[in-house]
């Protein structure tokens, strides 16, 4: 029987579960691999394999299922209802609480803020007692639960205080304390809550092993859908300093006007300039230019007092070419999307976007294909 069996997608338990669920409502036999696993101990997920003779049909269900919803999200683009924002308690990720706070405020969402702590299992006093090392577990257990909840409480205290101290305490402040790995159990919540975007602080060199760091940025955008706001270490809240331009990176794809909605969804009750940008090529030039009217056009269509300004980006350093134009311009995010082997994949080691997430102080906006 394994023998028989393909591996159709990986990812990971929950989103896995869901693609089971819908393939087997479509008739089609699932397994699952990986489940028992320690979480994080396997990089690959979960697998889903299914039988050969299914593969076909099972391809091209998943096909029309992604159309579906890409043409759903770019006729009705979700209205911003709940931010989450993932914590550790750091100046970093108060700062990005900070972010979440004012743009739940802006936009008249509620905020949820999420700690994941981590309790591994080790035995430090060799016991030969089976029961005596259940029961030591347990109570080491409780006692980092509680105090992990004791800090959790602590923080959402003060920036509820924060919040009225600033007059935004019409904001719904929520919280949530969950155990496990941390990009695992952000992807958990998400899909529970359902926020149209979270918020992620994060740090330079030099962070602790536990800290809400870069990498985890792109770890929580494989497992979920959900934008991600990241807020570098360096980029200061200010209450004073509204956001007013928009760097946009375009590779002229499908996913771009997916994206577009939900940004100009997400900055709805900001007066923002959009810069949309593109690496080009003196041999591309004229069709870029062509394609880059065409992205113009759509920017208006589905917000029409926008103002936006297109640049075709040259150059053999990439990252030189953005540093200058995010300073010469202004710019107070950069957004993008998350393409595997697009702007994102290109630039990233040594690139752009680890620079900004590790030394900038620009957010970064990252929308997942």
């Amino acid at each position: 029987m394994e023998k028989s069996l393909v591996t159709l997608a990986t990812d990971h338990y929950t989103a896995a579960e869901v693609l089971r669920a819908r393939l087997e409502a479509a008739g089609i036999e699932c397994f699952l691999s990986n489940v028992h696993l320690i979480q994080g101990a396997a990089p690959e997920g979960v697998k889903i394999k299914i039988k050969s003779s299914d593969v076909e049909k099972a391809l091209r269900l998943m096909q029309e299922w992604k159309a579906e919803q890409e043409y759903a999200d770019r006729k009705n683009p979700k209205t911003v209802r709940r931010v989450l924002v993932p914590v550790d308690f750091s100046d970093y990720s108060r700062n990005a609480c900070m972010y979440a706070l004012n743009l739940a405020h802006k936009i008249k969402a509620e905020l949820k803020i999420l700690h994941v702590y981590y309790a591994p299992i080790v035995d430090l006093v060799p016991i030969t007692d089976a029961y005596s090392i259940q029961v030591d577990m347990d109570i080491n257990l409780r006692e980092m639960e509680a105090n992990a909840k004791k800090s959790l409480m602590a923080f959402v205290d003060d920036i509820r205080k924060m919040a009225t101290d600033r007059k935004m305490d019409d904001v719904k402040i929520g919280y949530a304390l969950r155990e496990g790995v941390t990009e695992d159990e952000i992807a958990r919540v998400a899909k529970d809550y359902n926020p149209g975007i979270i918020v992620l602080g994060t740090k330079g060199k030099g962070e602790k092993q536990s800290d809400i760091i870069g990498s985890v940025v792109y770890r929580v955008l494989d497992r979920t859908k959900v934008p991600v706001l990241a807020i570098p270490e360096h980029s200061t809240y200010n209450i004073n300093r509204e956001v007013k331009n928009i760097a946009y990176a375009t590779e002229f794809d499908d996913s771009d006007f997916v994206a577009i909605r939900r940004l100009l969804t997400i900055l709805s009750e900001f007066k923002v300039k959009v810069h949309c940008i593109h690496f080009s090529k003196e041999s591309r030039k004229s069709i870029d230019n062509v394609r880059m009217e065409k992205m113009k056009e759509y920017f208006r269509k589905v917000h029409k007092s926008i103002e936006v300004n297109c640049h075709l980006l040259e150059g053999e350093d990439d990252l030189k070419e953005v540093e200058s134009f995010v300073e010469q311009n202004q710019i107070d995010l950069f957004s993008m999307v998350n393409r595997k082997r697009g702007l994102l994949a290109r630039l990233f080691n040594p690139g752009l976007t680890r620079k900004l997430i590790y030394q900038s102080t620009i957010p970064l906006l990252i929308f997942r294909a």
